[in-house]
């Protein structure tokens, strides 16, 4: 019989593979034009030079291989290419076009405490003691990626019920899965996206959450191909692969569930990360 903590981490390993393996077609675009794109082999230039780092670090994050180092020049990776290409367009990720680096930034910057998971060299080679450290924040850095992504996933629900933030034009780039659900989504978009900023009731939230990010992708963006770079899926699937996780581990220090777990303990009991 698996324990929770088991289970937890194949789920952190499944959802590293994939995360890598979507970030990797960034960088196969830019080198070889595939699945599409432009090809930039100027690697003096920003852009040229994010292709080889995506996919050597892509396949590093599928490998669960030098995964927390790897994580965190990824996570710095995109936080420039938001600041330099996408924060110049306006203040919201949503309508600026850099939701996908946003979410692939803090993503990363909790795997850099997370780790690879159970299925990874990592896990094979044993990473040393220094690395204990680290770990140890993971609860923290969860919950840093909770807040930001669940405030980026609410603003979709004010795209659709209100109209804010308009789309922006992706050349080549299909709609995103989550605007092509129905409008009245917005309203539980909205009150989910509050409830999961503060941390309260955040595992069936979350899971609700998980649940939708899934059934637009596969209602929106799978019938348009496989690769998530193209058929507008990339940031529901994070949003899936990321709330599923925070379904069955929650939402970390910062958050209301935490007081009131804190609250109802009996004294001298621990309180779970």
């Amino acid at each position: 019989m698996r324990t929770r903590a088991e289970w937890t981490s194949r789920l952190l390993s499944f959802l590293r593979i994939v995360v890598g393996f979507m970030f990797m077609q960034h960088g196969t675009e830019k080198l070889w034009a595939f699945p599409s794109g432009r090809v930039d082999h100027n690697f003096m230039t920003l852009r040229g030079m994010a292709g080889p780092i995506e996919v050597i670090g892509g396949l590093l994050m599928i490998l669960g291989l030098f995964t927390r180092p790897t994580a965190f020049i990824l996570c710095g990776e995109m936080a420039v290419a938001y600041f330099n290409t996408w924060a110049p367009r306006g203040f919201w990720p949503i309508n600026n076009g850099g939701e996908g680096s946003v979410v692939y930034c803090f993503a990363f910057l909790w795997l850099t405490t997370a780790g690879a998971g159970a299925w990874s060299l990592d896990h094979l080679r044993r990473e040393g003691r220094q690395m204990a450290v680290i770990a140890s924040w993971e609860s923290e850095t969860r919950s840093i990626l909770r807040i930001v992504l669940s405030f980026v996933f609410s603003l979709h629900g004010y795209r659709a019920l209100f109209g804010f933030f308009p789309a922006p034009a992706r050349a080549r780039i299909a709609r995103l899965a989550l605007d092509a659900l129905p409008p009245a989504v917005g309203y539980f978009e909205i009150a989910a996206g509050a409830l999961l900023l503060l941390g309260l009731f955040t595992e069936p939230v979350a899971l609700l959450v998980a649940i939708e990010a899934v059934a637009a992708y596969l209602y929106a963006a799978a019938p348009k191909g496989f690769w998530t770079l193209r058929n507008g899926g990339e940031e529901a699937m994070i949003y899936f692969l990321v709330f599923l996780y925070i379904a069955s581990t929650g939402p970390g220090p910062w958050s209301l569930d935490r007081l009131r777990q804190i609250r109802k303990r009996p004294q001298g009991t621990p309180v779970s990360p």
